[in-house]
């Protein structure tokens, strides 16, 4: 059996693929399986996998990135799941250190690592050498998780155990599926493990489901409420001022996105919103700008460039 079993979701990725394959097939840990889910590309994204004879390849009618990652799950032999998004690239030693660090702390079951999205970097992450140590601190408790949950799929390992444990992705969302899975399984299992070097390189893709920030925030004050009315215990454990805190920030970003996307009326509405959980002098910087003549708001904008 291996020990960690890689699993790559993959719509439309034949331009993208191949580099991101051999990042995973350059890993110095090398007791590994990769499992492509094709989630019904309508590019040549089965022919660039094929060119891979070790990679396990399963197309499947398409459903969305969550289905493909769980169907690649429930194929998984592997002790270990760790994701990685077809147009996203590996460090050479991040199993290898993610399984080093999951085995000196065996009551975690998560484990993530930092990642960088500059393109001057992607050479830098595909060509790194390994090292003896496993760099990483350790989280104890949900609450660093649930202020700022956002990983990366890529930079994600986790106990098969667990994934099961939780159910998998939630095929329901479109996105903010990540946040809720990764809330999902840290309210049962909070210690977290996270390496401290960057190794993973998160390509940005123009048109990609993380582009669309305002819709994400939509769907991730309602994760949030759904995870919060399942686990009402959690709420002593979080402390309503943390709980507060979050929803804040999330309203605020919420109305920042609004206002990028030109959606004056939205911002204020979101920004209002914020300020029944915390300060209101953010939101009213917010509310201002929204009332601006877009020249101007443009104008002030450029000046600060």
């Amino acid at each position: 059996m291996p020990i960690v079993s890689i699993i790559i979701p993959a719509y439309n990725a034949e331009q993208f693929i191949a580099a991101t394959l051999e990042s995973a097939l350059a890993q110095t840990l090398k007791d590994t399986e990769v499992i492509v889910i094709d989630d019904g590309s309508k590019d040549g994204t089965a022919r660039v996998v094929q060119t891979f004879p070790t990679v396990r390849y399963v197309r499947q009618t398409n459903g969305g990135v969550s289905t493909a990652r769980n169907h690649g799950a429930a194929l998984a032999q592997g002790q270990f799941l760790a994701f990685l998004d077809s147009d996203d690239i590996w460090h050479p030693d991040k199993l290898r250190q993610q399984v080093q660090a999951l085995e000196q702390h065996p009551d975690s079951v998560f484990c993530r690592t930092a990642f960088t999205h500059q393109h001057d970097d992607e050479e830098r992450i595909r060509s790194g050498a390994e090292r003896q140590d496993a760099p990483h601190r350790v989280t104890p408790d949900l609450l660093p998780s649930f202020l700022h949950p956002y990983f990366a799929t890529s930079t994600v390992m986790v106990r098969k155990s667990a994934f099961d444990e939780a159910g998998g992705f939630d095929a329901s969302l479109r996105i903010a599926e990540d946040v809720d899975f990764y809330l999902r399984v840290l309210a049962k299992h909070p210690k977290m493990i996270f390496m401290t070097e960057a190794l993973v390189h998160k390509r940005t893709v123009e048109g990609s489901l993380g582009d669309d920030s305002a819709s994400g925030y939509v769907q991730l004050l309602k994760v949030y409420d759904r995870f919060l009315a399942q686990h009402p215990q959690l709420r002593q454990v979080l402390g309503d001022d943390n709980i507060a805190r979050a929803y804040h920030k999330l309203h605020l970003d919420l109305a920042r996105s609004h206002l990028v996307n030109g959606e004056d009326k939205e911002a204020r509405r979101a920004a209002w919103q914020a300020t029944q959980h915390g300060p209101a002098s953010a939101s009213w910087v917010l509310i201002a700008k929204s009332l601006l003549p877009p020249e101007l708001r443009r104008a002030l904008g450029s000046q600060r460039h």
